[in-house]
């Protein structure tokens, strides 16, 4: 009988990464939404431009890092 393969570390921060980027994710769309509903245009534009400049790189990072953990585990089996 096979006992179950743990994950590896890797995978496991990859996987706590996601979750934290999808939910920086949405509180920027709420507070974007926020910022359009009570008109302030100014806020809104700094919403753009961070979701823009730092999550567009941040995806781009996160998704090279899940490539990485994916090959990880697949060279381990």
């Amino acid at each position: 009988m096979q006992r179950p393969r743990s994950q590896t570390q890797l995978l496991v921060i990859t996987f706590k990464l996601v979750k934290y980027f999808l939910l920086g994710l949405a509180g920027c769309t709420l507070a974007y939404l926020a910022a359009v509903v009570l008109d302030l245009s100014v806020v809104a534009s700094a919403i753009v431009f961070f979701l823009e400049q730092v999550l567009a790189r941040s995806l781009a990072l996160l998704g090279c890092l899940w490539a990485i953990a994916v090959i990880n585990e697949s060279a381990r089996s």
